[in-house]
Formats: C-alpha cells, sequence, structure tokens
C-alpha cells in the first residue's frame, strides 16, 4: 500500500460525542465498538456456517426471506409470486408433531377451541345459488366477489378432506382469507393486506399459548415483517401508510372475541358487515380507500 493510500483512507480513531464526525466511520464501527457489541465471547468456528437457529441454518428459508425483504415490487410480475418459495421455507423448519401436540394441549384449555376442531365446518359457495342474500350482508358480498372476479374462496387444498385437526386448521385458514377481507374492511391492497395481517397475529398472541401462536402466525409474520423492510428501503413514501395500517390491525386484533381463523362464518351469511365487526368486537377498516396508496408502496 502506498503512502497516498494510506493519507486517502480515512482513519478509524475514537472520538467524543463532542466532536461527532459528520460521516460515517468507514465501515460501520470501530473496531473498538464492534468489540463492545460482540463482548469477549468469540463465535464457535467450524467447517460449516452453523447456528443454533434452524431458520438461519435453512438455505431455503434465508433465501425466501431475503428476497422478499429486500426486492422490488415491479409491475412485471404479481405482488404474491414469492408466496410459493415462502410456502417450501416454512415447510422446511416447520415441526408439525410439536404444531399438532400444541393444538392437543390448547384443546384442553379452550373448550371454544376443541368444539370449532370438532365441528369441523366447511363450506363451497356457489354464487348461483346465493341470489337471495340482501345488498351489505356478507353471503351477498361473498357472491358478488366470486362473480366479479372468477375466483374461487377454495383456492388452497382444494377438494382435500381434512385428516386431523391440524390439516384442517391450515385449510380452513386458506378458504377464509377472502371472507377475513371482506369482513374486517382491510381491502386487498398493499395496506389491507397488511393491516389483516396485523390484526391476525395480534389475535393469536393473545388468545393461544404462546408456542402455538408462533406457529400460526409464521406465515403472517414472514409476510409483514418483509414488508416492512421492503417498504421501507424502496418506498418510504408509502410508509405512513403502511405504519397507520400496522396500528390499525393491532388495535383491531386485540379488540377481537376470538381469532377470525376459528369463527365460522356460515352463521354470519345474511348478517350486516357492521353488525358482524359488532359482534366480534372490532371497527371495520376503510375498505378500498387505501388502494390508492397502492403506486406508493411498488414499482
Amino acid at each position: 500500500m502506498s503512502d497516498q493510500d494510506l493519507k486517502s483512507k480515512p482513519a478509524e480513531t475514537e472520538t467524543s460525542n463532542s466532536e461527532a464526525p459528520l460521516v460515517r466511520k468507514r465501515g460501520g464501527m470501530t473496531p473498538a465498538e464492534a468489540a463492545y457489541m460482540r463482548g469477549d465471547r468469540p463465535a464457535v468456528e467450524g467447517s460449516l456456517p452453523m447456528s443454533t437457529s434452524r431458520f438461519l441454518n435453512s438455505p431455503l428459508f434465508v433465501h425466501a426471506f431475503s428476497r422478499m425483504s429486500l426486492r422490488k415490487m415491479g409491475d412485471d410480475i404479481a405482488v404474491t409470486y414469492d408466496i410459493p418459495d415462502m410456502s417450501r421455507a416454512i415447510d422446511d423448519v416447520a415441526d408439525y408433531a410439536e404444531w399438532a401436540k400444541l393444538i392437543e394441549i390448547e384443546k384442553l384449555k379452550k373448550p371454544d377451541f376443541a368444539a370449532w376442531l370438532e365441528e369441523r365446518r366447511t363450506t363451497q359457495y356457489d354464487p348461483r345459488t346465493m341470489g337471495h342474500y340482501a345488498d351489505g350482508t356478507l353471503g351477498a358480498a361473498i357472491r358478488d366477489f366470486m362473480i366479479s372476479s372468477g375466483y374461487d374462496l377454495e383456492f388452497m387444498d382444494k377438494g382435500m378432506q381434512p385428516a386431523n385437526d391440524l390439516e384442517y386448521l391450515m385449510k380452513r385458514a386458506g378458504e377464509c382469507h377472502d371472507i377475513q377481507h371482506m369482513v374486517t374492511g382491510f381491502g386487498p391492497n398493499i395496506a389491507g393486506e397488511h393491516a389483516l395481517i396485523m390484526m391476525n397475529v395480534t389475535s393469536n398472541a393473545l388468545y393461544f399459548s404462546p408456542d402455538l401462536a408462533a406457529h400460526i402466525s409464521r406465515s403472517p409474520y414472514f409476510l409483514a415483517s418483509a414488508n416492512l423492510m421492503r417498504s421501507s428501503l424502496h418506498y418510504p413514501a408509502g410508509m405512513p401508510r403502511l405504519l397507520e395500517a400496522t396500528q390499525l390491525g393491532i388495535e383491531a386484533g386485540r379488540a377481537l372475541r376470538k381469532p377470525l381463523h376459528i369463527v365460522n362464518w356460515e352463521d354470519y351469511l345474511d348478517w350486516q358487515m357492521a353488525d358482524i365487526a359488532a359482534d366480534l368486537g372490532f371497527t371495520r377498516g376503510p375498505g378500498q380507500a387505501w388502494a390508492t396508496d397502492d403506486h406508493l408502496l411498488l414499482g
């Protein structure tokens, strides 16, 4: 290294608070600062970069989470493009035996949860037979959504007959996702999806045991945390709306009398939306009003 190189490199010297540099030190931290943060216990060295975290040890999980968190949401592909990779990543680290055991423990603690699982309600909605539902009811909303979009609410595990409580819990969550959008007023737009996620993870954390809530909420947490990081990096103009969605979603989740996952929506088909929200204890979101801000969080 030449004398000129040594002169051009910023010195990594300690400075007092009153003498803090205007530009951050090269490398982010001085060696002394890094040592302070890492402590005096060196990491164990080995032939493989292994961690005590099974999530960090999963290449599928690391790849899916980092890509969803760091990429831009361009209009060349669907906003849901990363979901299959996320699904594989979560499956790679899932402990289904533990999850099933936690469900059995929860059933003993919560008779209403046990009764819901025992009943195993499921419905294949046909908009052609739903013309009798009045405007403003859940039944009418489902009918109109299916006709206008051409979508089938049972888009996951279609036709599958759950063999156990865990399979039913997972299948039911998928087939009721669009109904949750309709009832909560957190529409299928970027901020609305985020608010619904925060509503669900909050109610899960308050209702279920911590370990079971973590299993049930793993996909939503994955999506929410990636959404916040991606938006802060690439779409700062949309962050006020996304943070508002975070707040309103948490408030709605705290107000819920039970998680949306274990609501039998069939019992509410002839109810007005506002009455359903009142019965479940929460305040509805802004519907499609947030859709006008999607351009701030995409592109």
